[in-house]
């Protein structure tokens, strides 16, 4: 049978080892929500209101045309495609066209 003391000390054991365990897996589950959400920005992090501002043009473009895959493709290289210089033009955001072209550049910044 277990002594109060050994008890104790075990108690405190498993209590670390489950904090432990919980922060691991909290910083774990964080940085692969930001690969989710977008793998080819790599300045998403610490931008996330310029990402959430030129996301929105591929998502209302995507939802206007319905088109298979055309969220992707608006995506794709960090907003640095055709498809997404379509999209402005689609969602009449020509105005603030060049603004939206410097926020993809910044966010896919020291991509080759």
């Amino acid at each position: 049978m277990m002594s109060r003391a050994n008890s104790r000390v075990f108690q405190r054991t498993w209590l670390v080892v489950a904090v432990v365990f919980g922060v691991v897996w909290s910083l774990s589950s964080q940085r692969g929500l930001a690969r989710r959400i977008n793998n080819d920005c790599q300045n998403f992090i610490g931008n996330r209101a310029m990402y959430e501002k030129v996301d929105w043009i591929c998502k209302d473009c995507a939802n206007i045309f319905r088109q298979d895959g055309l969220l992707n493709n608006c995506r794709s290289n960090c907003f640095y495609n055709t498809e997404f210089l379509w999209c402005i033009d689609a969602t009449e955001n020509t105005r603030n066209k060049e603004q939206l072209e410097q926020w993809a550049a910044i966010l896919g910044a020291g991509w080759n």
